[in-house]
């Protein structure tokens, strides 16, 4: 009973799971779990090492000894005459092989046993390769065989398991339906489970939830009371916890106990926190709330997989070339064995000299092709860092523009949709959340150019003679508006107004820019202090702040793009990183100054140069 407990519990997590694939492989599992009996005590503790053992490899890519363990699992079933585990073994190899992509092998596997037990006239073996096959397809994605065959299995459990509840496979019918955003199906499905004959209690909790989101999304107060009556007096009567906690939030959203449903929204995933906070603020009327946690629930909701066969095609240009390179050798030693057999027909002399030449130049060939491979070798890594880099890079792009798209598509939708009657207020406030989306939107792609600008370019004009000074005053006098309500920004300099350097003004003025800008935003309170000195035979500049600090741990990561600044602080926008490769064209250096702890501190030192007019 406490194994079987334990699986319970476990299967409780099910809902959390987000991939298909772990949801099927975890219901093999768990139906495992629950129809295996031994038949005697000392073999089912033998056969449930074995059992847990076949758990702990089934997600794993060690195939050969996943195998190894579920062929001895099977002897063991045979001899202690256990069919129904030795069938459920069998049809995880062929899970195993459909999870990690070897549909044919699999499909094997599935004719392999619905073959022998028609040899044995099993009819748990036949519902097996019935059940098993229909898993494999929807692996496959192929939803319309895998629906006629959970279909087919439960007309088949019907049949010769009239006593036993079909739950397992109208569950995944259930699925397939909800995945087709079918409804009615969906409903079906779930109604149906409840009138199987001794339906197991998580079987009966699963279609007790999905009925009950039915009855929140029509906002059928009522039918939801009663279906959440019924899962707390399953609760009650089975001592498992078959309540899924949004059942709870939304049991008080739909009463109108919103702190309750707030307090509860802690137990919640992190996706379905943000989704029912968002619905929650919207019914209380806190829409900037509801915005908040609808964007945080869509950042989370959409992802996109970037599929890219970039470092498979360079691994084998390098490999054709290397192929190419030992043809090209293999050819410089039949030349030089045709040039030995002539040079047996000449005069000695002649044979050494010409044999001494040719050795020496395939001796320098093989020389340049090492080198060849060497650059190639070079080439490749560098390729494949440049790959993963273009990845990473549009991965973050990608989530960053999703980010304020997707409160503009859905206000839009609000300000276009007519069931919405809006306020004047209501309408502006929306109208103004979308332009500052907008901004944000504009603002990357605008630093996205000048980033590709920066680093495009191998060096930069020096073609302006300027004050460090006269640019640091202007830069304060021009950003000093835009700083937050209470926060003050001072210029401080010891350089005279005449000291002059020559730079890449345009560049110069962009890097201060940026760096201020960074400051101002993450300044709520106090100082920003621009200062200007000479040290040893550099200019050097700082942008001092008050503001939130940078953590620790992230102090190596800082000129990197899109890297994460604190548990939930994001670093916005690319601004230190065009400050990165402007300071590198300019030649010289840029760092945080890890001793100041009051804020941040961003120096630069420039090469002086320096002429006096």
């Amino acid at each position: 009973m406490y194994f079987f407990s334990k699986m319970q519990g476990l299967f409780n997590i099910f809902p959390y799971l987000c991939h298909m694939k772990q949801k099927i492989v975890f219901l093999v599992i768990t139906m495992i779990c629950l129809t295996s009996l031994p038949v005697k005590a000392d073999a089912s503790s033998e056969m449930t090492v074995l059992q847990v053992e076949m758990l702990r490899l089934i997600s794993t890519p060690d195939r050969e000894t996943f195998m190894k363990v579920t062929e001895q699992l099977k002897a063991k079933c045979q001899k202690y005459g256990d069919e129904r585990l030795f069938y459920i073994a069998w049809g995880n190899q062929s899970t195993y092989e459909a999870t990690h992509q070897n549909y044919q092998k699999a499909d094997e596997i599935v004719n392999e046993i619905n073959d022998y037990a028609e040899a044995q006239n099993s009819f748990w073996g036949h519902y097996i390769a019935l059940h098993t096959k229909a898993v494999n397809n929807l692996q496959k994605q192929d939803y319309e065989a895998a629906d006629m065959g959970f279909r087919k299995a439960v007309d088949f459990r019907h049949k010769y398991f009239p006593d036993e509840s079909a739950g397992d496979d109208l569950q995944e019918l259930m699925k397939i339906a909800n995945h087709r955003k079918d409804q009615k199906a969906g409903l079906k499905y779930a109604r149906q489970i409840l009138a199987e004959p001794n339906v197991a209690p998580i079987h009966k909790g699963r279609a007790l939830f999905r009925l009950s989101q039915f009855a929140f999304n029509k906002n059928d107060k009522r039918l939801y009371d009663s279906i959440y009556n019924e899962l707390m007096l399953l609760k009650k009567s089975d001592g498992i916890s078959t309540i899924e906690p949004v059942v709870e939030v939304n049991y008080n959203i739909i009463n109108g106990n919103y702190q309750e449903a707030l307090r509860l929204c802690k137990d919640l995933s992190p996706d379905k926190q943000a989704e029912r906070m968002a619905v929650i603020y919207h019914r209380m009327g806190n829409d900037n709330k509801a915005y908040e946690y609808m964007a945080k629930f869509k950042r989370i909701n959409d992802s996109i997989v970037l599929v890219s066969h970039g470092n498979v095609v360079a691994s084998c240009f390098v490999q054709m070339n290397n192929e190419r390179m030992k043809l090209e050798q293999k050819l410089l030693e039949d030349e030089s064995a045709k040039w030995k057999d002539l040079f047996l027909y000449t005069l000695i002399g002649a044979i050494v000299i010409i044999l001494a030449l040719v050795i020496w130049q395939h001796r320098q060939r093989i020389k340049r092709l090492e080198k060849e491979n060497l650059r190639l070798d070079k080439a490749r890594k560098k390729a494949e860092e440049a790959f993963d880099m273009k990845n990473e890079f549009i991965n973050h792009i990608t989530n960053e523009l999703r980010e304020p798209l997707n409160p503009i598509e859905g206000f839009s939708d609000i300000l276009g949709t007519k069931e919405y009657e809006l306020q004047p207020e209501e309408r502006e406030q929306l109208s103004n959340m979308i332009k500052d989306s907008s901004k944000t939107i504009t603002k990357l792609i605008d630093e996205m150019a000048e980033l590709s600008l920066y680093e495009s370019k191998k060096s930069l004009p020096f073609n302006y003679t300027l004050s460090p000074t006269h640019l640091c005053r202007h830069m304060v006098d021009s950003m000093r508006p835009k700083c937050k309500q209470g926060v003050r920004m001072y210029f401080e300099s010891e350089l005279p107004d005449d000291y002059v350097i020559p730079t890449n003004a345009e560049a110069l003025q962009t890097l201060l820019r940026h760096l201020i800008e960074n400051a101002i935003q993450y300044t709520d309170k106090g100082v920003i202090t621009i200062a200007c000195t000479e040290y040893e035979d550099n200019v050097r500049i700082s942008v001092t702040d008050t503001g939130k600090g940078i953590p620790l741990e992230r102090y190596g990561h800082i000129f990197e793009t899109f890297r994460e600044m604190g548990e939930n602080q994001k670093l916005q926008g690319l601004g230190l990183s065009i400050c990165k490769a402007i300071i590198n064209l300019l030649g010289g250096k840029i760092w945080l100054d890890v001793k100041y702890v009051e804020g941040s501190r961003f120096i630069f030192e420039l090469p002086n140069k320096q002429e006096k007019p």
